[in-house]
């Protein structure tokens, strides 16, 4: 686990740093601190992190800024902001912040806080059992591309590779959030996000084909565009 500490107090970078260490280490979780009180030195590294808990008031670089450029280095970034004003709140929101903390926090609100950022690391991957080898994979979700049966076989198209698993098409289905993953078809599991081509009867993923099952057409149509409307 990588974590950003950003704060122009030192004070507050160290009481801050030692309370999360506290946490980490009672959920016997391996982390990596980075913890400094310039926003400069953050700037000019290409250090990408898991959470990053960030004042928005500064000298120098505003929160903000550190914070585009930490998403733009991984987009799964959790950003914490720490401040003591409101007045960005409102332009904070289109990074979709995970919390705000008001100056001095509280350290009951901060493990509350750590445990549902928890919760949603994990519920960002899924374990998968693979044939081949024997061994399990943890991938995140968001780069599965979709997923196909053919008879007993089950594939899992990725961003990076494809893998052949054993086990239930439908348990490893369910592992999967039906926000953005759709059931075309009885053997595609389709995350939406890569559809590249759309029309009634199928769809494209880059330049695969699936045809959208005669009885999901209309649902499927229906999830399509509810989901455009969001983005």
């Amino acid at each position: 686990m990588r974590i950003l500490i950003l704060d122009d107090e030192q004070k507050f970078v160290d009481d801050l740093k030692f309370h999360i260490e506290k946490y980490m280490a009672t959920h016997l979780i391996s982390t990596e601190i980075t913890a400094t009180v310039s926003p400069d030195e953050v700037l000019e590294s290409d250090a990408a992190f898991d959470l990053a808990f960030l004042d928005i008031q500064m000298p120098g670089a505003d929160g903000i800024t550190v914070a585009k450029a930490l998403q733009e280095r991984n987009s799964r970034t959790i950003i914490f902001f720490v401040t003591a004003f409101d007045e960005y709140q409102d332009e904070a929101m289109d990074l979709h912040i995970f919390r705000f903390f008001e100056k001095p926090f509280d350290e009951n609100r901060l493990y509350s806080s750590l445990d549902k950022a928890m919760e949603y690391l994990n519920e960002s991957y899924v374990d998968i059992y693979l044939e081949n080898g024997g061994e399990s994979v943890r991938m995140l979700v968001d780069d599965i591309i979709y997923i196909k049966r053919e008879n007993r076989k089950i594939t899992v198209f990725t961003t990076g590779d494809t893998y052949t698993t054993k086990g239930s098409f439908e348990d490893l289905v369910s592992k999967l959030p039906n926000t953005f993953f759709y059931l075309v078809h009885k053997s595609f599991f389709v995350n939406i996000h890569y559809i590249t081509k759309y029309s009634y009867k199928e769809i494209y993923l880059g330049d695969t084909r699936i045809s959208v099952a005669t009885r999901k057409q209309a649902d499927f149509h229906k999830f399509w565009f509810d989901y455009l409307k969001r983005r």
